[in-house]
């Protein structure tokens, strides 16, 4: 009898000395905290292999001293910490899954939604606004810029937004001047480059007019009327409205699929415009007029000085 308990508490001893010191050490060590996560990973793997090696050579005793120590561990605070914290990773990562399937979902509905032609505004308007629009699609010039000098238009940007990034919570004017000089911080007689997360080998564009860039308060009120892209949360859609003295029209909504090069409804490229240029494509028709490179183009050419 007295072997049989030794035989337990060598068990019990062996397994608290490898599964516990070999990480409280660790823990010890610099920046050993990086490896917090690894402890409960490391200590019931060791009474795992213990626990079955023991039973595979027929030291019964030992094994229960391996078991004794995982229940008294287990029952402990230290060991009921643990399990709370194993159980909420696990609720964390359904939770991110569930999300992440979510999305998808919606993804895949907007991709298969029956979109209907877009609607031509009542007027021609002297305001386009976007709202939460990618700038950095593939465009070579930043789109406010283009379409300012292309169309006489105002153009505010509400939420600068980049490749899926959070848009930031603030808004730009753009406007053309003809003038001779720009002498404001962010005003300039060239087009600007696009936002590129790569060096770009594309170059700011002189034109003849000023461009005046200005900082403005929040303008979800306004009610002037204007032609709005509104991006549609989750949906890698764009809703075009239509906003008169009357209220909004929703003229349509947009939806580009990048993996095929589809835009639902269909919508004319126009010439030199890629077909991955969405945002010149959706602009050219929502406007009526070619917004695209090649006019920007062939504007710099007969007005550059």
């Amino acid at each position: 009898m007295k072997r049989f308990f030794l035989e337990v508490l060598y068990g019990f001893v062996l397994t608290a000395a490898l599964a516990l010191l070999p990480p409280i050490a660790l823990l010890a060590m610099p920046g050993g905290a990086l490896f917090l996560l690894l402890v409960p990973v490391w200590s019931v793997g060791v009474v795992g292999v213990l626990f079955f090696r023991n039973l595979s050579r027929g030291r019964i005793p030992s094994a229960i001293g391996v078991a004794l120590l995982a229940t008294a561990v287990a029952l402990s605070p230290v060991g009921q910490a643990v399990v709370a914290y194993i159980k909420d990773i696990d609720k964390t990562a359904k939770e991110q899954a569930q999300r992440s399937e979510d999305a998808e979902r919606r993804f895949r509905e907007c991709a298969t939604t029956d979109y209907a032609p877009l609607k031509k505004a009542s007027v021609r308007h002297d305001l386009v606004v976007l709202k939460n629009i990618d700038r950095c699609a593939v465009q070579s010039y930043e789109i406010a810029d283009t379409v300012a000098v292309l169309t006489g238009m105002r153009v505010i940007e509400i939420g600068d937004q980049c490749w899926d990034t959070p848009p930031l919570p603030h808004a730009w004017e753009t406007t053309i001047e003809q003038l001779s000089s720009c002498v404001g911080e962010h005003d300039s007689a060239e087009v600007r480059p696009k936002p590129a997360l790569v060096p770009s080998s594309t170059k700011p564009l002189a034109v003849g007019v000023c461009l005046r860039r200005t900082k403005i308060p929040d303008p979800s009120n306004d009610r002037t009327p204007a032609i709005i892209l509104r991006s549609i949360p989750g949906c890698r859609s764009t809703a075009v409205v239509e906003r008169t003295e009357s209220g909004e029209v929703e003229l349509g909504r947009v939806h580009y699929d990048s993996s095929d090069r589809r835009y639902y409804p269909d919508l004319p490229v126009p010439e030199g415009v890629p077909r991955g240029s969405w945002l010149n494509v959706l602009l050219s028709e929502v406007l009526q007029q070619d917004i695209s490179d090649r006019v920007l183009l062939q504007r710099a050419v007969t007005t550059k000085k």
